[in-house]
C-alpha cells in the first residue's frame, strides 16, 4: 500500500540526521511523474523535478520541508462525463530524494530516497500532521443516494479493493472487478451500475479478503428534471451528489458605461444627384446630434448563470458529502440534457441538519457557471 500525500494539506518531509561537522545544508530533489512508480522512463505527458537547498537552523542537524503544493501544481482532473478518462492526473508518483552536503556541494554520506503516491485530497485539523489513513471506498461515509434512472457510481482505490459487488438484498445484480498495475493513472477507478434494477447495498471486497457493505438508496423522481453534481471529495475522488427536486435557472448581468459626446459640428452627408450619371450631391448640417444614438455608451457587457438546486429529502448521512462539496475546489453539473458545466458553488455557508431537529432534510444550493455568457476565451 502506498503512502498517500493529500496535497491541499501540509505533507512534511524530515531529513535524517546528520551529524557532520561540515554540513553546510540539505538538498531535497521532488520528482514527480505518472505511469509505474519503477519505471526509469516515466510518462512524457508528466515527468518534473524540483531542487530545493535548505540550511539547517543554529545546531539543528536535519530540516523540513512540505512539499505539497509544488506536488500539488501537477494534479488536474476534468470530468468529461466519463470517470476514468477524467482521472488521468487524479494520481502522480512523488519520490522525494534528499542529502545533507558540504558547502562545495559534496554529498556527506548517503541520499535518502522514499516514494509517495499523491492525490488532490485534503486532511482534517484533528487528524494531524501527515494523516494517510483510507476511507471503506473513496468516500466519507457508508451509505449513498443515488437516481435510479441514472447511474451509481463509487470511487475505490485500486490498491486495496479488488471487487465491488452491485447487490438488492444478498442477490448480487451486477460484479465490477479490479486488479492494481501499478500505473498512476490508474489508481483511483470507478464502480458503476446503470439498470433500473432496484438495489439496496453495495458489498466492497479488499485484498486480504474481508469486506465492507455500504447502503444504497434508489430515488425516482417522478416530476422535475435531475440534476447531477460531481465533485472531487476530500480523498481526491470523483463523487456525485444528485438534486431531485426544483431548480431555478438565474442570469447576472455586468457592465461598465461612459459619457460620449454625440454632437457633430458639421456632418456632410452624400446623395445621388440628379442626372442618374451625375456626380452625387452634397449636404452639409451644422450643429446637430441623433436622437437615437447612445450618448451614455455601454461596453464589457457580459453575464453569468447561475442555477438553484433542491436535493429532495435526504438521510441525514450524506451530511459528509455536503460538508465536501462546500470546501471541494473542482465541481461540475450535469444537467437533465446531459449537458456537463463547470460550476462553483456560491454558497459560504452550511447549517447541518439532523432528523432530530429538523425531521425532513432538504439542501439547497445555488451555482455559477464558471463561464461568461459570452465568449471572451482568448
Amino acid at each position: 500500500m502506498s503512502t498517500i500525500i493529500r496535497t491541499r494539506s501540509p505533507f512534511f518531509i524530515r531529513t535524517p540526521q546528520q551529524t557532520s561537522s561540515s554540513l553546510s545544508y540539505f538538498q531535497i530533489t521532488i520528482s514527480i511523474f505518472s505511469g509505474l512508480s519503477t519505471s526509469t522512463t516515466p510518462c512524457d505527458d508528466l515527468a518534473v523535478s524540483y531542487q530545493l537547498q535548505k540550511k539547517p537552523l543554529g545546531t539543528e542537524n536535519s530540516v523540513t520541508v512540505d512539499i505539497s503544493e509544488i506536488v500539488n501544481d501537477q494534479l488536474e482532473q476534468i470530468f468529461t462525463g466519463t470517470y476514468s478518462a477524467s482521472s488521468a492526473k487524479a494520481s502522480v508518483w512523488v519520490t522525494v530524494t534528499t542529502s545533507a552536503r558540504q558547502s562545495d556541494g559534496t554529498i556527506i554520506g548517503s541520499a535518502t530516497s522514499n516514494t509517495y503516491l499523491a492525490q488532490e485530497g485534503f486532511n482534517k485539523f484533528k487528524e494531524g500532521v501527515n494523516y494517510t489513513t483510507e476511507p471503506i471506498a473513496m468516500i466519507s461515509g457508508s451509505y449513498i443516494q443515488y437516481d435510479r434512472n441514472g447511474t451509481a457510481t463509487i470511487p475505490v482505490n485500486v490498491e486495496r479493493v479488488t471487487s465491488v459487488q452491485w447487490r438488492s438484498g444478498t442477490a448480487v445484480r451486477e460484479t465490477d472487478s479490479f486488479s492494481d498495475n501499478g500505473n498512476s493513472n490508474q489508481k483511483i477507478q470507478y464502480a458503476q451500475f446503470t439498470n433500473t434494477t432496484l438495489l439496496d447495498n453495495v458489498l466492497i471486497t479488499y485484498d486480504d479478503s474481508s469486506t465492507t457493505t455500504i447502503t444504497l438508496d434508489p430515488v425516482e423522481e417522478c416530476k422535475f428534471p435531475v440534476n447531477k453534481i460531481t465533485f472531487v471529495n476530500r480523498w481526491g475522488a470523483m463523487q456525485d451528489l444528485f438534486f431531485f427536486k426544483k431548480s431555478v435557472d438565474s442570469l447576472e448581468s455586468r457592465s461598465e458605461n461612459y459619457n460620449r459626446s454625440i454632437f457633430k459640428a458639421r456632418t456632410v452627408s452624400l446623395s445621388e444627384g440628379e442626372e442618374p450619371e451625375g456626380p452625387c450631391e452634397e449636404t452639409i448640417t451644422f450643429n446637430s446630434y441623433s436622437t437615437t444614438a447612445h450618448a451614455k455608451k455601454t461596453f464589457n457587457a457580459n453575464a453569468t448563470e447561475s442555477v438553484l438546486l433542491n436535493s429532495g429529502f435526504v438521510n441525514e448521512l450524506m451530511n459528509p458529502y455536503f460538508e465536501e462539496l462546500m470546501v471541494s475546489e473542482n465541481i461540475w453539473l450535469t444537467d437533465s440534457n446531459n449537458v456537463i458545466y463547470p460550476v462553483n458553488l456560491k454558497e459560504s455557508s452550511f447549517t447541518k441538519k439532523t432528523g432530530l431537529n429538523d425531521r425532513l432534510i432538504n439542501y439547497t444550493m445555488s451555482f455559477e457557471k464558471a463561464f461568461d455568457l459570452v465568449n471572451n476565451i482568448r
